[in-house]
């Protein structure tokens, strides 16, 4: 959904940020690009491109990694009320908070997209690795226990309230290399997955794909609960879960926890 063309939400749009709202799904290749040409458009005078002189290459390496995304829930709404000073703090307060708590589970994050942070989890290149993937899930449930965190700092600087989805899988991942950033980025299937079964989270929810679950399903810690079906290009089946933790402790600081 394209922001509305007037305030601050074409501000917003300026920007390039894009909105997930209640019933939309984005893809992970939709994020904006930059230099494409109309088919009307004068090529004349357009260089030809050099190979040697690519923003991104790919590195011709794939792995298989936990990949998560969090995305704010009717933001467009929410941040068309916003100057641009508040609309600085309330991103900044909610990229911040969760980015703290990726990395204190061993994520790296790979983007930002104005209201969503994309992140994965490296040590989950080992399928054996049992603490990798329960640091994943325990992360995205440490995240829905700082919403009231989050929240409470937005109040002090008078900014709204905001929910969010945590969406979770896990699968093979092409890596490719910006010469404008020293992260790595990650495209594929497993990404696009990733980013469509976010709209099937609760409020302050997450969802795993199934090859995520396949993994998990035996970790005690955690229910699991079947919540429909999501068609990709290889199944027309894959199943999509909800995640919730047996015995929900709250946390004084989410943000000071470490993985295991």
């Amino acid at each position: 959904m394209e922001p509305e063309s007037h305030g601050n939400s074409k501000h917003l749009s300026d920007l390039g940020i894009i909105d997930l709202d209640d019933q939309d799904e984005f893809r992970y290749d939709d994020f904006p690009a930059t230099g494409m040409i109309g088919a009307e458009e004068d090529h004349s005078s357009i260089e030809p491109w050099s190979l040697d002189t690519q923003e991104v290459a790919f590195l011709g390496q794939s792995k298989n990694y936990c990949v998560c995304f969090i995305d704010i829930m009717n933001s467009t709404k929410i941040v068309s009320q916003l100057d641009e000073k508040q609309l600085t703090r309330y991103y900044s307060t909610f990229l911040n908070a969760v980015a703290t708590i990726a990395t204190n589970f061993g994520a790296k994050i790979i983007k930002n997209a104005g209201d969503c942070l994309i992140f994965h989890f490296p040590e989950t290149a080992d399928a054996n690795n049992t603490s990798a993937f329960r640091n994943v899930l325990e992360c995205g449930q440490t995240i829905i226990s700082a919403h009231s965190l989050i929240n409470a700092r937005l109040l002090e600087e008078r900014l709204p309230p905001l929910n969010y989805r945590i969406s979770a899988d896990y699968g093979t991942v092409e890596i490719a290399q910006s010469q404008s950033s020293k992260v790595d980025d990650l495209f594929g299937s497993t990404m696009n997955v990733c980013a469509k079964i976010n709209s099937k989270a609760s409020k302050n929810g997450m969802v795993i794909g199934e090859q995520l679950y396949q993994i998990t399903q035996s970790f005690g810690e955690f229910m699991f609960k079947h919540i429909g079906k999501y068609p990709t290009a290889v199944n027309e089946q894959y199943a999509v879960y909800e995640v919730d933790t047996r015995d929900r402790v709250k946390t004084l600081n989410p943000f000071k926890k470490t993985s295991k």
